[in-house]
């Protein structure tokens, strides 16, 4: 295997000509997805659903397939389906267990019917059970575990009573609390501002730190807010240099890295390979390397010594689906 510069030590370098870390592939998926959120469950990445040009537009190009990757054997297989095939929904994974919450689903009037069904891996069964309905129907939030309650934070909800197109739906700025234990929500004090496609991850400190976004009219935007848990309010911090929109996170030691996204302008937009990285003991944004393809709508997990970005699509919209998979030693 290539040997590759840490990334961590990049990251921490205040040198302007620090060399960029180097990337390597890992397996493709077996099918290429994007609108994804995977997640680590149990030493290995699950990739739940997703929309994929690959698929036919009979299914509205969705999947119910769930993709594990196992980093010992270095290869993908099938992981029970999903009851029916749905995208943009958030996976976690909090003990034992893992949970889908929300994401799109085909429903008689069109493909983007919101869902509110929380579902879990029963993994001795093989198959998924429902544990629980939020209050509304959500899609394109950011969540994060604290302890067995699951934050959901913005994402796109249906305005009316209508929810089976896109445009049905608008942007929101709730703060929603998911207990594992008693299937029971509550809220929490909203956003400072309404937005989807944000991307989240918990640091050392215990704050949870919501990055960038795409507010109501299309528009991305380069703010960044942190939670506390003990204070349960919002904080905001020093604007991303570039916004970020369908992109994905992680958190390496103190800072949170956003990978990729799209951007929408006059000439139809794009995808970023943009890789910006905060500093929460600095308070400073950095751009330690590129993406080797640019992509939005991707995953991206920390698994060992490794950072995945999985999939995702290297044009605007739902085509040109990716099944490739970078990765990063930190």
């Amino acid at each position: 295997m290539t040997s590759l510069l840490c990334l961590g030590a990049v990251l921490s370098a205040a040198r302007a000509d620090a060399p960029p870390p180097a990337w390597s592939r890992a397996p493709d998926l077996p099918l290429a997805v994007q609108e994804i959120y995977p997640a680590v469950h149990r030493g290995r990445i699950y990739v739940a659903g997703g929309v994929s040009s690959e698929l036919p537009a009979a299914q509205g190009h969705v999947s119910a397939a769930v993709q594990v990757f196992d980093p010992q054997r270095e290869r993908w297989s099938a992981g029970p389906d999903l009851p029916e095939p749905r995208h943009h929904a958030q996976l976690l994974s909090l003990g034992e267990s893992l949970y889908l919450f929300g994401g799109f689903v085909r429903c008689a009037g069109g493909d983007w019917c919101a869902s509110d069904r929380v579902l879990r891996l029963d993994e001795a069964a093989g198959r998924w059970s429902e544990a629980g309905r939020l209050p509304r129907p959500l899609t394109e939030s950011s969540a994060f575990a604290v302890g067995p309650l699951v934050h959901l934070v913005g994402g796109r909800s249906p305005r009316g009573a209508a929810n089976a197109q896109w445009g049905d739906h608008e942007d929101r700025a709730d703060h929603l609390v998911f207990d594992t234990r008693s299937g029971r929500t509550t809220w929490l004090p909203d956003l400072p501002e309404r937005k989807s496609s944000t991307a989240a991850a918990t640091l050392p400190d215990g704050r949870i730190y919501l990055a960038g976004g795409r507010a109501a009219r299309g528009a991305n935007v380069d703010s960044l807010h942190a939670f506390d848990p003990r204070a349960a309010g919002w904080q905001a911090l020093p604007a991303m240099p570039r916004p970020q929109a369908a992109h994905a996170s992680v958190a390496l030691g103190a800072q949170l890295c956003s990978f990729g996204g799209e951007y929408a302008d006059d000439k139809g937009g794009g995808v970023l390979d943009l890789v910006q990285c905060y500093d929460s003991a600095a308070r400073v944004w950095r751009a330690p390397t590129r993406m080797p393809e640019a992509r939005h709508g991707l995953g991206a997990v920390v698994l060992g010594p490794w950072v995945y970005v999985i999939g995702g699509a290297a044009r605007p919209g739902l085509a040109a689906t990716s099944a490739r998979v970078d990765r990063l030693r930190y």
